[in-house]
């Protein structure tokens, strides 16, 4: 067990208050990379976003009302299983009510277990040393199947632990909440008080995805991972999503939201083991961010990680709390194509240009996705143009920052055409 200020640390990174579920995180997931991503990210999650997806069924409208004396403990709680949310009169049911078929169906997640046993996956347990199956591997499991570290007393009797990220790994163990989440007479907060994960709220909804996304450990990285990049935005839309969420500017909120929780997360390894490809990678999007008006406000100097932690995830806060109008947007968009002129300053190395290619363009991409859906103009010479940026900011070590100077010079061109908000 970990002890001491460490523990601490591990136990909800930047002054998070909920703490409800950090003795069941700490105790069922046991190796110390499990507790850290498990606690950290997924303390907070999905608020209000399921109305429609919770169906109430026959006897909900017979129950009488539930008091907080009468809900569960979540520690006292077990895992149910994938097939205790499938069936079809719940979320295995037709259009509408089909949430577990979607995710089933189209949700990488759902397989995220069986990439173990393909080439790359067995080589990197080779590298790492990993006999046999790397299935079972804690290190490997804790992403791609976490419900595995989880202790068999705290399963149903007679079920197998899921394979997968599956329902569970997101929502919380659904024993405490799911015989009575539909009823009308208990209220949303009573059923996340007992354990299912608040992922409504963007911030929240970040933070439960942001570790396996983003945080990879040395050794698996030097074994022959690829390098995890997180962005919020695209990857929530890249499954598809087994909810609906159309609250407006949803798409520019997620993806500051995102980009700031990134940026926590990266000041948080730093502060623990300096690691000069992550500083670089660190340096990147402290760049990017203080290219909004939130992250010039919040955001510190210098490489002080801790206090950069705190900032970013101050800034992420706000951020998934701020609506953007259409000027926001088309002001943003010219605020970063107009970077350009970075691009052509000799006293920058071509690496560090190469990391700032990285995540500007995502972030021209997402920017843009929302202007063409809330702006309601496009322009067809700006799509041509983006896709050349994106190609030039893959080349890693080709990579060359006139190219891709001229390339931004293209899209801010394309902008300039567009009916300004």
């Amino acid at each position: 067990m970990v002890k001491g200020a460490e523990q601490k640390h591990q136990i909800g990174i930047a002054g998070r208050s909920e703490r409800r579920l950090e003795a069941f995180t700490l105790e069922y997931f046991p190796c110390s990379t499990s507790r850290r991503k498990l606690v950290e990210a997924r303390t907070v999650a999905l608020r209000r976003i399921l109305p429609a997806v919770f169906i109430p069924v026959l006897w909900c409208a017979l129950a009488t009302p539930v008091c907080a004396a009468d809900l569960p403990a979540v520690s006292k709680a077990h895992f149910t299983g994938a097939q205790s949310c499938a069936s079809s009169s719940c979320h295995g049911g037709g259009a509408g009510h089909n949430e577990s078929l979607i995710y089933e169906k189209k949700d990488r997640h759902a397989v995220a277990a069986g990439i173990l046993a393909k080439g790359t996956s067995l080589r990197i347990a080779e590298a790492l040393g990993i006999e046999g199956d790397p299935g079972k591997a804690a290190q490997c499991t804790v992403c791609h199947s976490p419900m595995q570290a989880v202790a068999p007393d705290r399963l149903v009797k007679g079920l197998k632990a899921d394979r997968g990220v599956s329902c569970e790994s997101c929502h919380g163990p659904a024993e405490a909440w799911l015989r009575f989440h539909t009823r009308r007479d208990v209220t949303y907060e009573q059923v996340v008080a007992v354990g299912l994960r608040d992922l409504n709220d963007l911030h929240g909804r970040a933070n439960a995805c942001v570790a396996c996304h983003l945080n990879l450990d040395e050794p698996i990285r030097r074994a022959g991972h690829p390098e995890l990049h997180f962005e919020f935005d695209a990857q929530s839309l890249a499954q598809p999503p087994h909810y609906k969420d159309e609250r407006p500017s949803l798409g520019p909120r997620s993806w500051l939201t995102g980009q700031a929780v990134a940026l926590r997360e990266m000041s948080w390894k730093l502060g623990t083991h300096r690691d000069e490809q992550l500083v670089a990678r660190w340096k990147a999007l402290v760049w990017l961010l203080r290219k909004t008006d939130s992250g010039r406000k919040e955001l510190t100097d210098g490489e002080d990680f801790a206090a950069m932690k705190t900032a970013a995830d101050r800034l992420a806060r706000n951020a998934s709390r701020t609506k953007w109008t259409g000027s926001q947007l088309m002001s943003q968009l010219k605020e970063c194509v107009s970077a350009h002129a970075e691009f052509g300053d000799a006293k920058i190395e071509k690496a560090e240009h190469r990391r700032r290619a990285e995540v500007l363009v995502p972030a021209i991409d997402r920017l843009w996705v929302a202007w063409k859906k809330e702006g309601g103009a496009t322009s067809p010479a700006f799509d041509p143009a983006l896709d050349a940026a994106l190609r030039l900011a893959r080349e890693q070590e080709d990579f060359e920052p006139s190219k891709f100077a001229a390339a931004l010079q293209e899209l801010e061109s394309a902008l300039k055409q567009l009916p300004q908000p």
